[in-house]
């Protein structure tokens, strides 16, 4: 019996901070793009007790995380914007296939005209 698999797969629409290099961004080149699974299985529960990066990355990689504000990923680009209750169409393309999922969440990036570092609680309003 299966309890857990790690998919392989990258969001192309809008593009991630780790693919948008793939679509002209001027962004560094992330060939694990399809990979932003907390370190793997073994790294996520074995090492970090279930935790993760709020990006994907590894919850035990030094701050600033690759993908997060600050991280080499992440340069202040900002590929797209939604108004709020819009309706946000994305895309994905799966590299390899475990029968996993995807969950979308999405978090303004300010606040009374101030830039936030996005959280788990301001993912799960």
């Amino acid at each position: 019996m299966i309890a857990q698999t790690q998919g392989h797969g990258r969001l192309t629409e809008p593009p991630s901070r780790a693919t948008m290099w793939r679509y002209g961004w001027d962004n560094p080149v992330d060939y694990d793009d399809a990979q932003s699974f907390c370190g793997g299985f073994q790294v996520q529960w074995n090492q970090n007790e279930g935790r993760c990066g709020i990006c994907g990355d590894a919850f035990n990689e030094s701050t600033p995380r690759t993908h997060e504000v600050n991280g080499i990923y992440a340069n202040g680009i900002i590929v797209d914007s939604y108004t709020v209750g819009a309706i946000v169409n994305v895309q994905v393309e799966i590299t390899v296939n475990h029968k996993g999922y995807f969950q979308f969440r999405m978090c303004s990036y300010a606040e009374d005209g101030e830039d936030v570092e996005v959280s788990q609680e301001c993912l799960d309003r």
